[in-house]
């Protein structure tokens, strides 16, 4: 089944997103209080991904039939958190209209990783906790790579992710780094853009 919504259901859906993130805002408030690494939670994280897939032109033709999901992380506590959105995307029913499978990789050059995202069709790319200071790296070595990246950070985003989470003033928010976005062929709506933070 694929999501090509038309420009009414688009708005419907695009609302949803917007009522989710609202509504979590206070829970997401006191999970940044707990765990000062991941501002948003990784299970809102996950839907929120589903959804702004679905507003990536590009994401059905780069995935193919079924859409490949790497969530890179290090050690210690960038794995925990790792783990924690794999298993969350791995819930998910389909992502943008597609099935999905989810891939771990441990993190050791940003060679390795766009050799892995070239060596065979891959949606997306989720950048755990801890890849902060690697980001710009590895938007460098996946310029011109059909590939969404996503940051579980705002300072990852910034660095170097075409989208990444944080919480402003007690309220998740989507940034998206329009530079890195247009590098790695990603083609958003103008409905996302209306939403999110470019930076």
């Amino acid at each position: 089944m694929r999501t090509n919504l038309p420009i009414a259901s688009r708005r419907t859906f695009l609302k949803g997103v917007v009522g989710g993130m609202v509504a979590v805002g206070l829970q997401a408030s006191t999970r940044r209080a707990r765990a000062a690494d991941v501002s948003v939670p990784v299970s809102l994280q996950s839907v929120l991904i589903g959804k702004i897939a679905a507003f990536d032109r590009a994401f059905q033709a780069r995935s193919g039939p079924t859409a490949r999901l790497i969530v890179l992380f290090k050690d210690g506590d960038s794995a925990r958190v790792g783990h924690q959105i794999a298993a969350a995307l791995e819930q998910l029913p389909d992502i943008a209209g597609l099935p999905k499978t989810v891939e771990s990789m441990t993190w050791t050059s940003p060679a390795a990783l766009a050799a892995a995202v070239r060596a065979k069709p891959t949606a997306l790319v989720y950048l755990s906790i801890g890849l902060e200071a690697e980001a710009p790296a590895i938007a460098a070595a996946l310029a011109g790579a059909a590939v969404l990246t996503v940051g579980a950070t705002g300072i990852i985003g910034e660095r170097g992710a075409c989208v990444a989470f944080e919480l402003e003033e007690g309220k998740p928010k989507i940034y998206v780094n329009l530079r890195v976005a247009r590098a790695q062929k990603v083609d958003f709506r103008a409905e996302l853009l209306r939403l999110a933070k470019l930076v």
